[in-house]
């Protein structure tokens, strides 16, 4: 009995992968596809997309190269024409200042290199191409300069017409650059250099890949089917454009008829021991095997995987300004800042003091404790903008539109942020910076740490004065996980123009302010 109820649990399971499928699974599979899944002789490796993509960036080189070359005799012999006709001198060879262009042009390239534009997602990514240019045609001026005054070249120095080179360079090789672009998009050669994609199993964030995928040409791939997950199923049922190519034990028939690139696995209760079965055969089939990921609901996109004693380990990568030198750089602006914004404090502060006291009298300048970087305590400091004792009955609580706490006057200085003014001493002191998140009261964030998943990873940095969460509208008493989303995309996304915008943008952006 027992013998005959195991043999019958063995038979309702799926075999390992790879392993031949029973005869009911395969109905409609030709002796060939049941036998080794396609006859060696038709066996279409996914390594081609590859080929292509190597093909692809080797093609761009030379012909940057070319143009490069291009672009630099132009200049040069424009300026050549140009002393033609200002000195008696001899004008140099064409011949020679091809040849001269040719090896400059090779230095021009190779800064193209360091900044890794001939990968083929940078070549599909025409604002970082763009930026690699101009990055490259600055270093390349100066190194030409440099080189000039440290070995102090006589005879042919060519310290003008570079200049006419940098605009030729900029000018030819970005154009070049754009038509390849729109070259690139188009739907033959797109294709060639899209991985073909196979998803085991499927979730909510296979779908996020497959739509993210479509909207953006430079992430090179193409979902072209999936198959259900080990326990015949899904855990997200596939939209219904999406093929589904065989059963779990077809996989190994299935990479090899659609000459996928990579399998993504996007069940994440697979065991171990199930994974390594999936890895051996994606290796079988020169295919690369993704795994989806949710045990790190945020911050996702600064995983990294470094290797300690030959142990890989799994983690949140570094913050861009975890970076010393963008703290300095976020530091300096601080300051800055802090002390333009303290001059105007000076002229504007008295005014809306006095207003404050007319109509309520008491202390104009008010302090309260919130939290910064690394759960550090501080005194904010504000224009008061309410009544006196106004959370005497509530205790704290958010404002509200319409709030009948606040002050006639302090309704006008909340909608404006004047009431933020005197915060410039926080920036001044290191207590906040110009821009981050906004920061909130301790007794509050012990509500919110337990209530909101990932709270507490907004304080990885200096509050602010003003956010991405406050310039999106997100402040006061609005949806906090959209806040928390947008504070988390700021700490992964920062950059100094980041920080300029956000500046910039809260002069005009007052929603939700009251």
């Amino acid at each position: 009995m027992r013998l005959a109820l195991a043999q019958r649990g063995k038979e309702s399971m799926p075999p390992p992968v790879g392993e031949s499928a029973p005869p009911a699974a395969r109905q409609g599979a030709t002796p060939d596809q049941l036998n080794s899944g396609v006859p060696p002789a038709k066996l279409s490796r996914p390594s081609a997309t590859r080929e292509f993509s190597y093909k692809l960036v080797a093609f761009f080189l030379v012909a940057d190269w070319v143009v490069a070359t291009g672009a630099i005799f132009c200049g040069l012999a424009f300026r050549e024409v140009q002393r033609a006709h200002s000195i008696s001198e001899p004008s140099l060879s064409n011949g020679f200042l091809l040849a001269w262009s040719a090896l400059a042009a090779l230095a021009f390239v190779w800064l193209l290199a360091m900044g890794r534009t001939y990968e083929i997602k940078t070549s599909y990514d025409i604002s970082q191409t763009l930026r690699n240019i101009f990055k490259a045609v600055g270093l390349w001026s100066l190194f030409l300069w440099a080189f000039v005054g440290l070995f102090r070249v006589t005879g042919f120095v060519p310290r003008v017409g570079a200049i006419y080179c940098m605009a030729a360079l900029v000018i030819l090789v970005s154009g070049w650059r754009l038509a390849a672009f729109f070259a690139l998009t188009t739907r033959s050669i797109r294709k060639s250099a899209s991985s073909r994609i196979v998803v085991i199993g499927w979730s909510a964030e296979t779908t996020q890949v497959r739509d993210a995928m479509r909207l953006d040409v430079s992430l090179l791939g193409e979902v072209v089917g999936c198959v259900p997950g080990r326990d015949g199923g899904f855990s997200l049922p596939p939209p219904p454009d999406v093929p589904r190519l065989g059963t779990y034990a077809d996989l190994s028939r299935v990479l090899q008829e659609q000459k996928a690139s990579i399998a993504i696995l996007a069940d994440t209760l697979t065991q171990p021991e199930e994974i390594q079965r999936l890895t051996q055969l994606c290796e079988r089939e020169m295919t690369k095997l993704l795994l989806v990921l949710d045990y790190f609901p945020t911050q996702r996109s600064r995983l990294h995987i470094q290797t300690v004693s030959g142990v890989p380990l799994l983690g949140r990568n570094q913050l861009p300004i975890d970076s010393t030198l963008n703290r300095l750089l976020k530091r300096s602006i601080d300051i800055v800042g802090a002390l333009v914004g303290l001059g105007i404090c000076a002229l504007i502060v008295p005014w809306f003091g006095l207003l404050v006291y007319l109509e309520s009298p008491g202390p104009i300048i008010f302090n309260q404790r919130r939290t910064s970087r690394s759960g550090h305590d501080f005194y904010i400091y504000k224009i008061r903008s309410m009544k006196m004792h106004a959370e005497a009955g509530t205790g704290a609580v958010w404002c509200k539109a319409d709030d009948d706490r606040r002050l006639r006057i302090g309704a006008f200085m909340r909608r404006w942020n004047v009431d933020e003014l005197p915060q410039f001493l926080n920036v001044l002191v290191g207590d906040m910076s110009l821009v981050g998140p906004r920061p909130e009261r301790p007794e509050l964030i012990e509500r919110f740490k337990d209530e909101i998943p990932s709270y507490n990873l907004r304080h990885e940095v200096r509050t602010g004065l003003t956010g991405w969460a406050q310039v999106q509208g997100l402040r006061g008493n609005t949806d906090l996980k959209k806040r928390i989303e947008a504070d988390l995309y700021y700490l992964e996304n920062w950059s100094v123009a980041l920080d300029f915008y956000c500046i910039a943008a809260t002069f005009f952006r007052v929603k939700n302010a009251y």
